[in-house]
């Protein structure tokens, strides 16, 4: 998610960083407002927050553009040489970085042609659904859709 309330605006030149959410930054973390395209297809922040405080899996970060707060990361870690999952797509150059063993990359997506629901938050219009900017980076769909109308795409690493 971003947040476009920042003082300072971050550039293309600007430097991406991931730092730890902590006591100093969660709130921050927390309150980044989702960009209207990004409602249904993401979770919000608090939310993730929430289950990453319960799930012993999650990896959890902040990402920053210079000093500017602009967005959350979050993975779930099992074998750290067989399956990552992300949220956001900029983790693939971490991961291939950190850990060069992985095999696979996983994200979940909303289907091609969207999704309604009884939940306007996770009603999703087709042109907002991530499926296709997955699919270009070479990810497949490896599963039918789950009860939330989402798929399952990996990319081998």
């Amino acid at each position: 998610m971003s947040d476009t309330s920042s003082l300072s605006t971050p550039s293309r030149s600007s430097i991406i960083t991931f730092h730890e959410v902590t006591e100093d930054n969660w709130r921050a973390v927390a309150n980044l407002k989702m960009k209207d395209g990004q409602i249904g297809n993401l979770a919000p922040n608090v939310w993730s927050l929430c289950e990453a405080a319960y799930s012993e899996d999650a990896w959890v970060r902040a990402i920053y553009a210079d000093e500017t707060l602009v967005g959350m990361l979050m993975m779930a870690i099992w074998d750290p040489d067989e399956a990552y999952y992300i949220c956001v797509e900029f983790a693939i150059a971490h991961i291939q970085q950190h850990n060069p063993k992985a095999k696979q990359l996983g994200v979940m997506s909303t289907p091609p042609e969207g999704k309604t629901a009884l939940n306007p938050l996770k009603t999703v219009k087709h042109e907002d659904s991530p499926y296709r900017f997955y699919e270009k980076l070479g990810f497949r769909a490896v599963a039918p859709p789950d009860e939330d109308n989402e798929i399952m795409m990996v990319i081998d690493l």
